[in-house]
């Protein structure tokens, strides 16, 4: 007998072949795919006449394969989940779908969103949803497919990646550190308004940034307190005159290039923690979070 071609009609009529082998009833295969009854009756008919075999033994109100049917069932049911798991991997392998993020409010604001659209060019068929927050992912409660973490790097169940390090240093308008004297005076610092960001990393105290900051210095600082449940709040009332934040050195470089922040104390120091991408082990090669960590990657070089 001459092989025959596999055509669009002898693909079809295999893949119902497969879904009547597989539920043994007409009825059950013609409501699985979406045809009539008499539909997949033809379909099976013209397949038998183009294999130029029985398949099926038709009895009243009973359905067999015969040994030819049996014979073929188990190559196309091979062959098709096959087929089916190389979709899978193609799919996976191309990034697409809704992509749900967590990042900090500042690091958002002031250094992903502003980059954000070139990930968003580059991978079209992925639909972005940022969502901020300070604290920890509850990733298996939560539907998120990976966060960006400020802190030491080391979660549980999590895969975690270095993106970069960060140093903090004292800031403020120009004019607040002429009215007190800051310039290249750090112990002038304890006489000021210190703005604090009230969570810096997560499980941090208000004051746990500025006072990081003071030891690595040598100093003691007594001043009065404001915080903020966000950096770049601190740092725009630093701009207004309010007194001095804590800058991150990630966060602060348009504001010192603008000239409205200075700092006037110009000893950074190596922040205690670090950017991370996070993501659950089971996650491991996720095409959008691959993709997401090569785009991130980029932007550090």
């Amino acid at each position: 007998m001459k092989l025959p071609q596999l055509s669009s009609s002898l693909l079809a009529g295999l893949h119902c072949f497969s879904v009547v082998a597989e539920t043994m009833s007409f009825t059950r295969a013609a409501e699985e795919l979406h045809l009539t009854q008499s539909a997949v009756s033809h379909r099976i008919k013209k397949l038998e006449q183009r294999l130029e075999v029985s398949l099926f033994v038709r009895r009243p109100r009973h359905l067999s394969l015969t040994n030819e049917g049996e014979q073929l069932k188990l190559v196309v049911t091979e062959q098709f989940s096959a087929i089916s798991l190389k979709l899978l991997e193609l799919n996976r392998a191309k990034p697409f779908g809704d992509f749900i993020i967590s990042a900090p409010p500042t690091f958002s604001q002031k250094w992903l969103v502003p980059k954000l659209s070139q990930f968003a060019e580059a991978f079209p068929d992925v639909t972005l949803h940022l969502r901020t927050r300070n604290d920890l992912i509850d990733f298996k409660a939560e539907a998120f497919d990976c966060a960006i973490y400020f802190g030491h790097g080391r979660y549980n169940g999590l895969i975690s990646h270095h993106l970069m390090d960060d140093a903090i240093v004292p800031v403020c308008s120009p004019e607040y550190a002429e009215r007190h004297s800051l310039f290249d005076n750090p112990e002038k610092l304890a006489q000021c308004q210190l703005l604090h960001d009230a969570a810096p990393w997560a499980s941090a105290s208000l004051s746990d940034e500025w006072l990081y900051w003071a030891n690595a210095n040598g100093l003691e600082l007594n001043g009065t307190n404001h915080s903020f449940d966000r950096a770049d709040l601190a740092l725009d009332a630093a701009t207004c005159g309010m007194g001095v934040a804590i800058g991150r050195i990630a966060y602060i470089q348009d504001y010192l290039m603008s000239g409205r922040l200075v700092a006037p104390v110009d000893r950074p120091v190596k922040s205690p923690y670090s950017f991370y991408l996070v993501y659950r082990e089971e996650h491991q090669g996720n095409a959008k979070i691959l993709a997401f960590k090569q785009w991130l990657e980029s932007q550090l070089n």
